[in-house]
């Protein structure tokens, strides 16, 4: 944290110690005299806590005298208007009071909820109704402010990542014990409680004493005996899990034991290591059979379920064929007559169409087709005589030339 705090120009650079004076007074009061001046203080806390809040593990922290100290500062000493500053990350909805959230059945604090919350004190000072005038002070404020909080989009965003994760999975895979979920996650009791508080808000999780069930389906919002004969095999078989990898941490411990005692030629210590590491390695495979055994049995539980969904899915099916059947328009007299009269339709359309492709074809007679036929075999005739009298008739060719060549002139003149 003290990294942190030096990157912060307030606290690196003593020129500023004037500013960060202000910032660590209780200026709780400046939010009758001088709004502005308030809000540019508690913005600049919010920020600066922001960047911290980045550096704390966990969905929670608490607020109290030990977090004061975290940004106690050599010559102004602990901050005195910090509570205002958490009480307007509450009304932002960055945080929210752990206390109220768990006792909630939403996951939002209304504005109008929040207004409740405020100091009555303050309230009626800022009416004018003459409370006394130390009532919503820094040291006020922070006794009522003081408690643990949750960091809003941490707890959402996680409680989304495990929802996106479950819905496709199997529902037998979708069953913990709090203990199997906490340890599966890497959550401590608290951030435990609180996620899965933030899920049975949203509807995504059921809770019954200790199981924890993910629900997609309506209908999987109870926790029947199956269920929990599925998270008592899922805590028996991660409890079998851990036994194993203990029992080989231990057989490998053996194992240098033993070559440190014969290298050392200690054979009698070397013996009794090794009789150790064989009852260890005896229990071992018994615990592997049992393991192999019960993540058998969680499969064919596994694959029962998914024939259920299956045939529920075929039945569904089959009832919705059976609904679509039975309408007016699949009726099979209907549909007989419905296929005839779309052959007639269709033939006649057939019909229409081979009288377009062929024009004026329906109007003309056998008759006129021999006609038209003997027409064009006479035409025909008279244009291959005509071009074999054309053939017969001689070429006339060109006369020669009567004059002499120009080259004889030009000799003779020369």
């Amino acid at each position: 944290m003290e990294e942190y705090k030096l990157s912060i120009p307030e606290y690196a650079n003593e020129e500023r110690l004037q500013r960060l004076k202000s910032l660590y007074s209780d200026f709780t009061r400046l939010r009758d005299t001088n709004e502005r001046g308030y809000y540019a203080n508690i913005s600049w806390w919010k920020g600066v806590l922001n960047g911290g809040f980045s550096l704390i593990d966990g969905l929670t922290f608490r607020f109290d005298d030990a977090y004061l100290r975290i940004w106690e500062h050599t010559t102004l000493g602990t901050p005195h208007a910090l509570a205002a500053v958490i009480n307007s990350m509450v009304d932002d909805g960055i945080l929210l009071p752990l206390t109220e959230f768990l006792s909630s059945q939403s996951n939002t604090l209304s504005k109008q909820k929040s207004l409740l919350n405020m100091p009555l004190e303050w309230l009626f000072s800022s009416l004018g109704l003459g409370q006394d005038e130390g009532a919503h002070d820094g040291h006020s404020l922070f006794v009522k402010a003081k408690g643990s909080y949750i960091f809003k989009d941490r707890v959402r965003n996680l409680a989304d990542s495990l929802v996106d994760e479950h819905m496709i999975e199997p529902s037998t895979r979708r069953l913990y014990s709090r203990r199997d979920f906490s340890r599966k996650y890497s959550l401590n009791g608290l951030d435990t409680e609180v996620v899965l508080k933030w899920l049975i808000n949203d509807g995504k999780v059921i809770v019954d004493g200790d199981a924890v069930k993910f629900v997609i389906e309506p209908s999987e919002k109870i926790i029947n005996k199956v269920d929990m004969g599925v998270i008592s095999m899922n805590s028996a078989l991660g409890s079998i899990s851990s036994q194993v990898d203990e029992l080989e941490r231990e057989i490998n411990r053996h194992n240098e034991n033993i070559s440190t005692h014969i290298k050392n030629k200690e054979t009698d210590k070397a013996k009794r290591a090794l009789r150790s590491r064989k009852a260890l390695q005896e229990l071992l495979s018994k615990r592997l059979d049992s393991k192999e055994n019960l993540q058998g049995v969680l499969l064919k539980i596994e694959q029962s379920v998914g024939d259920i969904e299956i045939m529920k899915a075929y039945e569904t099916s089959n009832d919705t064929l059976k609904t679509l059947l039975k309408a007016p328009e699949l009726d099979r007299d209907r549909v007989e007559n419905t296929m005839d009269s779309l052959s007639d339709t269709l033939a006649d359309h057939n019909e229409i169409e081979q009288a377009i492709a062929r024009p004026g074809g329906a109007e003309i007679s056998t008759e006129m087709e021999d006609e038209i036929e003997a027409e064009y075999r006479q035409l025909f005739e008279e244009s291959k005589k005509s071009e074999e009298t054309v053939e017969e008739t001689p070429q006339e060719l060109p006369s020669p030339p009567t004059n002499e060549p120009l080259e004889d002139k030009v000799a003779l003149t020369n």
